[in-house]
């Protein structure tokens, strides 16, 4: 059984790729409503110049286009974000990259009303495009190619628009390209290191949160977690979903009978027992209180949820420890089993609800034994 500890979370992270890109994207769209006001209040100063040297149409134009690319790249992210599906499959990578680039083309459109603008104008619209970027910089540098993909989205249009410039925006345009391009190249992977630590030790704390310390195993906290997220998949892959709650039998006799210490053991073998029977990828074991355990099974029918609590059952009863207060002179438990095959739609507290009714009829059956049900879908 492996515990969730602050230093195995950073060492898993470090050389899990798959999971340190995870982390990077969440960390690319948490809510910073900060940088959504600086783009809202720098797009609009930009707007308002653009309106005066050219034109009120030319202005609104290019103000409804930064805010549907910054808005696009936004809604893309925190879709995943909240759906808990942020991947670092290649496909989705490169559909976030892609996003950025245009994000940065918001303000890289820019470069577009150069030429037209008045001396002061360009001065102040060169300076707003760097702002662009160096806000962006500290949210998209933990992930670099996202970052890269929005600088050249900013910059790309400046270089091309160079021709078309005269010599004083020439050179205001190559200061900008050169000069302050270089410093963010160079400054980008530090501040990405000072990121990716502050990332790191943030995750181990958050997931040290999530064990329970008697048995080593998730917490209630961790189930909650945990279910949302597999139940949010499980409707997008539309497969099924089984959840298990399991009660140690007669536990409170055997706690009075051998005392706490003796209760303690009983519920790290028993958890560790439950722990080593789910080992696929997409299935956890948490300690939901007292000495009632939870396990969540993704993609796994009703058939394969019974041939998995046979082995708990087994593997509880294989322990031998003694229980002179049940009827079956060893600890054993009872499971309550539900299947469902979720949509977003459907109340997952009923879910859970159900399986606990699957359990109370296994505990009125006689414990030690498993009872099951389909659960039809409920909004």
């Amino acid at each position: 059984m492996t515990k969730i500890t602050k230093g195995n979370v950073i060492k898993n992270l470090e050389f899990d790729p798959h999971a340190l890109a995870c982390e990077e994207l969440r960390h690319v769209y948490r809510g910073k409503s900060s940088n959504q006001l600086i783009v809202l209040f720098s797009g609009f100063i930009a707007a308002a110049m653009l309106a005066w040297d050219i034109g009120i149409v030319y202005g609104c134009a290019w103000y409804a286009w930064l805010l549907v690319a910054h808005a696009w790249h936004w809604w893309l992210g925190r879709l995943d974000f909240v759906s808990a599906n942020i991947s670092a499959e290649l496909a989705r990578i490169n559909r976030h990259v892609m996003a950025a680039a245009f994000a940065g083309l918001g303000w890289g459109a820019l470069a577009i009303a150069l030429p037209l603008l008045s001396r002061p104008s360009k001065a102040a619209i060169l300076i707003i495009m760097l702002i662009g970027v160096i806000v962006a910089l500290p949210r998209l540098v933990v992930f670099l190619p996202i970052f890269f993909a929005f600088a050249a989205g900013v910059y790309v249009p400046l270089l091309l628009a160079t021709p078309f410039l005269d010599f004083e925006t020439l050179h205001m345009v190559m200061v900008m390209l050169v000069a302050v391009g270089a410093t963010l190249w160079a400054s980008a992977s530090e501040i990405r290191k000072i990121l990716i630590d502050v990332l790191l030790k943030q995750v181990a704390s958050e997931q040290a949160s999530w064990e329970d310390k008697l048995t080593g195993i998730g917490n209630r906290r961790s189930f909650d977690t945990n279910f949302a997220n597999q139940w949010a998949q499980a409707s997008r892959a539309k497969v099924p979903l089984s959840l298990m709650m399991v009660d140690v039998d007669f536990f409170k006799k055997f706690n009075d009978n051998y005392g706490h210490q003796a209760g303690d053991e009983c519920l790290r073998q028993v958890a560790q027992a439950l722990d080593g029977c789910a080992r696929r990828a997409g299935d956890s074991v948490t300690r939901y209180g007292g000495e009632e355990f939870a396990v969540v099974l993704f993609h796994t029918s009703l058939n394969e949820a019974q041939n998995i609590s046979e082995k708990m059952l087994n593997a509880v009863r294989k322990l031998a420890m003694p229980h002179a207060q049940s009827p079956h002179e060893v600890v054993t438990i009872s499971m309550g089993i539900a299947t469902i095959l979720p949509t977003m739609h459907d109340d997952m507290q009923h879910f859970v609800e159900q399986a606990d009714k699957c359990l109370y009829r296994a505990k009125e059956n006689g414990r030690n034994r498993a009872e099951w049900q389909v659960v039809a879908n409920v909004k």
